[in-house]
């Protein structure tokens, strides 16, 4: 208990100074950040509150899509309120999906599991989908401790409105749009990612740095 403590206090002061290494154990960050009791929110949005860490720049916010950057790396959360409102199943995707890393986490009702892939030019893409949202980023090896920790204290941190979704819902059945009921992600190839981008950010909004898909 008092190693775990320690470790948390870490991260925290880790990631407030902006220093770069937090570990290179990917599941004591996860188990660390997941743990905690923390119940904050500073940031406002669209059916639902959440926790943007110290050194996270949130340079894009569409009501359930936004753009979060830490250091280099920008992280692309997407919030599906419906599903959270349904209670809908999540569909996990196999370990054998992921080359670099893969796992399942939970936290009481909170579920999702981590995904990471090498990919080109010596970067990393992962995938995070948990507590009703999903967060994607590319970014290098020796800064994705980092990125792992940040993107999840957000997720982690996620407080949904139950009231203000219903009110949302009945708008949306009322000007006739259709409703999705099930967590919406881009396909798993690269070459679609960038595609994926420009429906989730228009691009005059926001400038994405990716990788070539050759």
């Amino acid at each position: 208990m008092y190693r775990r403590k320690l470790m948390f206090l870490m991260i925290l002061v880790l990631l407030m100074t902006g220093c770069v290494k937090i570990t290179n154990d990917l599941d004591s960050v996860v188990e660390t950040v997941i743990s905690s009791r923390k119940t904050s929110t500073n940031t406002v949005s669209m059916g639902y509150e959440l926790y943007i860490p110290t050194g996270v720049k949130q340079s894009f916010d569409s009501e359930y899509n936004q753009v979060l950057k830490v250091k280099n790396t920008n992280m692309y959360l997407y919030v599906d309120t419906i599903s959270y409102y349904y209670k809908n199943m999540l569909n996990y995707k196999p370990a054998d999906s992921y080359d670099y890393y893969y796992r399942k986490i939970a936290n009481n009702d909170k579920t999702g599991y981590i995904g990471i892939n090498k990919s080109d030019n010596n970067l990393l893409y992962g995938e995070i989908v948990y507590n009703y949202t999903k967060i994607e980023f590319y970014t290098e090896p020796s800064e994705v401790a980092v990125v792992l920790a940040n993107a999840l204290i957000i997720q982690n941190s996620i407080k949904f409105n139950d009231e203000l979704i219903s009110v949302e819902l009945e708008n949306r059945t009322n000007d006739g749009r259709e409703l999705k009921y099930e967590l919406d992600s881009p396909k798993d190839t690269e070459s679609t990612f960038s595609d994926y981008l420009q429906e989730y950010v228009p691009e005059e909004e926001v400038e994405v740095e990716l990788p070539d898909d050759n």
